[in-house]
């Protein structure tokens, strides 16, 4: 497949003169399916993977990333409301859909009619099922999720036994997985995760020993999958790492990942600002020299951190821009001293590449006190995502309200190197 060159794109080059957005999100599909293979290569062809598209696929957007993620040789998707997978299916989405999390009464009827494998952690959740699974004649695939040392969604090991053991004698239901989450499988220091390892295999022989043999055992996320090759079991779920991310400098690079999400913004106006003159809400940054600013049409609301103000800076014709001032709501201010071709409708990259710059994934986060899922989730629902795959233009949307743009004339052509 063709290789897109984000450093080559500009307002100029994606969108008809005036048809530019003040800000976007370039998501490259090729790159998330190249990532599915790399971790399907990694996990090998007796290891099921299931691409984890909860929070509308980590802000990317769960159809798009879920299609392709599908058609790349995923085996299924997950997700963590029951929301969110009623979507899917409402999108014409029939591959397998696990429920990572609870679910509320009187969702239950919508899981079941919708074909969604729910988890369960306590009795009264199956009792709730076996009532939707009888009124709506089918039998429902069921997952247990055994808590081994995370103390967040889990059933206690004697009661995740014995859940096994009921589903397995109700008609009602087929025991189809039984699987456990890493609490440090992204650290330097692996050896509470192998004790959550061990943890796992030991109920799950005392499954076997029962006569239990779900068809999915499962433990492995992202981090995981790359740093615990004991822990593929039957199947693995990744989320950060189709997306083409590693959660921690400590995961290992088994192999390459390819980023795919680029944000942009336009230079709205050019600044020019005195000693002494002040820039922004509180007066904050005061400059000591003559200096030329921009004004970006990007804030808070749409992904930029505020805390970016200290230290932050965004890409510029290749060129470090500092941010300057408190970022507001929708804009910021960089210093573009630096850059001296800078122009109005010229286009910053805030996250990602340009040229033989980059603003990565992970010193974004760190420098937001933050993590690499907390960043792309944080990403406005506002503001469109572009959707590229061989090196064309083959979608638009925004996450607010489910809402798909128009294309302008000729932008679904390929793109101006």
């Amino acid at each position: 497949m063709a290789q897109v060159d984000t450093a080559a794109r500009t307002a100029e080059a994606v969108f008809p003169a005036g048809e530019c957005w003040p800000c976007w999100i370039d998501v490259d599909l090729d790159a998330i399916a190249a990532n599915v293979r790399a971790l399907r290569q990694v996990i090998g062809p007796r290891v099921r993977l299931v691409a984890v598209v909860k929070a509308q696929a980590y802000g990317l957007g769960a159809e798009m990333v879920a299609r392709t993620a599908l058609a790349a040789g995923a085996d299924g998707l997950a997700v963590a409301r029951v929301h969110e997978g009623v979507r899917l299916r409402r999108q014409g989405i029939r591959a397998p859909i696990l429920l990572l999390t609870g679910f509320a009464p009187g969702e239950v009827d919508a899981l079941v009619a919708h074909g969604l494998t729910p988890t369960v952690v306590d009795h009264d959740q199956l009792w709730q099922l076996a009532a939707a699974a009888r009124r709506a004649r089918v039998r429902l695939p069921v997952h247990v999720k055994v808590d081994t040392g995370l103390h967040r969604y889990g059933a206690a090991a004697d009661t995740a036994l014995a859940l096994a053991e009921a589903i397995a004698r109700s008609e009602d239901f087929a025991l189809e997985g039984f699987y456990t989450h890493f609490a440090t499988a992204d650290a330097a220091d692996l050896s509470f995760a192998r004790e959550q390892v061990l943890r796992f295999r030991a109920l799950c022989e005392q499954l076997a020993a029962r006569g239990l043999r779900p068809r999915y055992l499962h433990a492995a996320n992202s981090a995981g999958t790359l740093a615990l090759p004991e822990a593929h079991f039957d199947l693995v779920r990744t989320g950060l790492g189709i997306y083409g991310y590693y959660a921690t400098a400590a995961v290992p690079r088994r192999v390459p990942l390819r980023p795919a999400v680029t944000l942009w913004a336009r230079v709205a106006r050019l600044l020019t600002v005195a000693p002494g003159q002040t820039v922004g809400y509180g007066r904050t940054y005061r400059a000591t020299r003559p200096l030329r600013a921009a004004l970006l049409t990007i804030g808070y609301a749409d992904g930029l951190p505020g805390s970016h103000y200290r230290g932050g800076y965004v890409l510029l014709g290749g060129q470090r821009a500092d941010i300057i001032g408190r970022i507001s709501m929708d804009q910021c201010v960089v210093d573009i001293t630096r850059c001296p071709d800078v122009r109005v409708g010229d286009c910053a990259v805030v996250l990602g590449r340009q040229g033989e710059e980059v603003i990565d994934l992970d010193a974004f986060a760190e420098r937001s006190g933050s993590i690499p899922h907390e960043v792309l989730t944080s990403l406005g629902g506002r503001v469109p995502r572009v959707y590229w795959q061989e090196g064309r233009v083959v979608a638009m949307a925004t996450l607010a309200g489910e809402e798909w743009l128009p294309a302008p004339e000729g932008l679904a052509t390929a793109r101006r190197d």
